[in-house]
């Protein structure tokens, strides 16, 4: 029996999804024009992008992807800026979402095994470069709303801790590939305490700080950065 059922609206579609990720568990994709961009298709190139390029010659589990690692780094940031509007930090809804894109997009102009090929492919670019390209494209496609994501990206808007959330040296990047990269190559050296650091953020002078309790987390941090690249990311013999 034929039943003319009415066609679902997509417009209508609820995109504040939930995701089972492996290293964080249930997160949350907080806007619904993150959605959309993670359904874009210049997004869903990273699933077939490496993390760790060729590393999985050495360590077999090593083979997650930067679509992953941009996930990640995006639930970390929605982490982030809550912290701080608790601490009463100037951040509205419009830069909550502007900076949560912007860590979302911020490795999609990799190539093929992201930094291993980098300079063979595209020479005098960087991965940053590209991306700034892509993402200059999908704000054209979505009419001028991606304009203060790309703003904090390239350091050009008046709140600098938005970008030192995105790119510095304490950034939600570096948080998530050490995790990430620890948990699927199996080297518990480059685990660190995120939970705390995180908790532990703050701004001074227009710059991200930490407090003085969470200075032992930092340390742990720096030192599980190096062990991880010397044991993963620099390790050359399969």
């Amino acid at each position: 029996m034929y039943l003319n059922l009415p066609r679902p609206i997509i417009n209508n579609m609820n995109k504040k999804k939930i995701i089972n990720d492996p290293v964080y568990g249930f997160i949350r994709i907080p806007y619904e024009i993150v959605f959309d961009l993670l359904e874009h298709p210049y997004f869903q190139r990273l699933r077939r992008i490496k993390q760790l390029g060729l590393s999985s010659y050495v360590y077999p589990g090593a083979v997650h992807t930067r679509f992953h690692h941009a996930m990640g780094a995006m639930h970390l940031m929605t982490q982030a800026t809550e912290v701080l509007r608790s601490k009463h930090i100037d951040i509205d809804p419009t830069e909550a979402e502007a900076v949560t894109i912007a860590i979302l997009l911020h490795d999609i102009g990799h190539g093929p095994f992201s930094h291993a090929l980098e300079h063979s492919l595209v020479s005098q670019l960087s991965h940053e470069d590209l991306s700034v390209l892509f993402m200059e494209r999908l704000n054209n496609h979505f009419r001028g709303r991606l304009s203060l994501a790309i703003s904090i990206f390239q350091a050009d808007y008046p709140k600098p801790y938005l970008h030192e959330l995105v790119s510095s040296q304490l950034d939600m990047d570096r948080m998530d590939y050490l995790n990430r990269d620890s948990f699927f190559s199996g080297v518990d050296e480059g685990a660190i305490g995120f939970e705390r650091i995180i908790k532990m953020l703050d701004v001074r002078d227009n710059h991200i700080v930490v407090e003085h309790k969470g200075i032992y987390s930092v340390e742990q941090f720096l030192i599980a950065r190096r062990l991880m690249y010397w044991q993963v990311l620099l390790h050359t013999k399969p």
